[in-house]
């Protein structure tokens, strides 16, 4: 593996711990995994993970959820 290889796994790695859903807490990498395994809406990843589930009503994480259901993160 190159260095610029390793590099992008770090900051692969490093990305996947940023929370996302500030109020339960639920990291980028749980949200990645349940989109993964086959969740398709902001529903089916609430259920997977408890994301979008706190008292915000996921106007935080809701658009970054989202995000990355259309690929784009």
């Amino acid at each position: 593996m190159t260095p610029e290889e390793e590099e992008q796994r770090r900051l692969e790695i490093a990305r996947s711990f940023r929370v996302v859903c500030i109020c339960n807490k639920i990291k980028r990498g749980v949200i990645e995994k349940a989109i993964d395994s086959g969740a398709t809406t902001i529903a089916e990843v609430r259920v997977r993970t408890r994301a979008a589930t706190g008292p915000c009503g996921a106007k935080r994480c809701g658009p970054v959820i989202a995000q990355m259901l259309r690929g784009e993160d």
